[in-house]
């Protein structure tokens, strides 16, 4: 007796998870001002902002353009008293010994980590949940890594005038399971803007331009989590990308290995699309 063959369940296509991008560049090379490319592409950026300058987004219309501002660890005026006098004072010994009584002050990395965990705009006032959960019709853009690095080292040490090899492995480690979770736990695009920094190449020897971040471990791991690796160049009034420059720890994937490419989010998503990447609603917002 034969048996009728069974029927196969349908498959359900997703959509491809969004891109991934680092943004490599010198201070005023226009890394902010390009977030403004993806409002093109119909993509509604949401930023999270560790160093002022946003301003430059200011004239974009609320509901296109979200953002959060959550300034990098600063110390207090009589933390700032009391570190001097240790330091005028103390030998370097002594001082390898000091704890910051104040630690505990330092929680601005954990605002980041809530802020991420359920996002909410200064611009409308309203709550658009954890960005793990919202889908390829947004972006999140954390500019820059610059603060992050200054939070998590301020998380591991507070304000302490001198950090061991330790507490620098303890940073790097927050900063590096960032990375990592906001590159492999999200749908939407994520778009990480850094400075730039000359680090030694412990692999290949000689010296590479990498992403500006705590010690030299840390920096030629990041690219590995990104689709795209990119460095923002100003040439006199002239601004470009390049994913071919000599001597910069670059990746392309959705770009041409090229220099001179015009400084848009806009190209990407479009390779991003041709590979099979489609535009998915993520949930509505709340208010308040």
């Amino acid at each position: 007796m034969s048996l009728a063959p069974v029927p196969l369940a349908p498959v359900t296509v997703s959509s491809l998870p969004g891109v991934n991008v680092l943004i490599i560049g010198p201070s005023g090379a226009g890394k902010t001002t390009a977030i403004k490319t993806l409002i093109a592409r119909g993509i509604t950026p949401f930023c999270v902002f560790t160093e002022p300058g946003f301003e430059v987004l200011g004239d974009i219309p609320k509901e296109k353009l979200h953002w959060r501002y959550i300034p990098p660890a600063s110390v207090g005026w009589d933390s700032m008293l009391d570190m001097s006098s240790k330091v005028r004072t103390y030998s370097f010994k002594s001082l390898t010994e000091v704890s910051d009584p104040n630690k505990s002050k330092f929680t601005q990395f954990e605002d980041l980590l809530r802020a991420l965990n359920n996002f909410k705009c200064e611009r409308d006032g309203k709550t658009y949940g954890d960005v793990c959960l919202w889908n390829t019709d947004r972006a999140l853009v954390i500019d820059s890594l610059t603060g992050v690095n200054i939070m998590a080292m301020a998380l591991a040490v507070g304000g302490k005038p001198v950090r061991s090899q330790a507490d620098w492995g303890i940073a790097q480690n927050i900063i590096e399971n960032l990375v990592q979770k906001l590159c492999t736990d999200t749908r939407c695009h994520m778009v990480l803007m850094a400075h730039a920094e000359r680090e030694v190449d412990e692999v290949l020897g000689g010296s590479k331009v990498m992403a500006s971040t705590l010690g030299k471990k840390l920096a030629p791991k990041l690219p590995r989590f990104f689709s795209d690796v990119v460095l923002a160049v100003k040439d006199g009034t002239s601004f470009s990308w390049s994913t071919a420059a000599v001597g910069v720890d670059l990746k392309a994937r959705n770009l041409p290995i090229q220099d001179n490419l015009p400084p848009d989010f806009g190209p990407i998503i479009d390779s991003w699309k041709g590979k099979g990447g489609s535009l998915q609603p993520s949930p509505a917002p709340k208010e308040g």
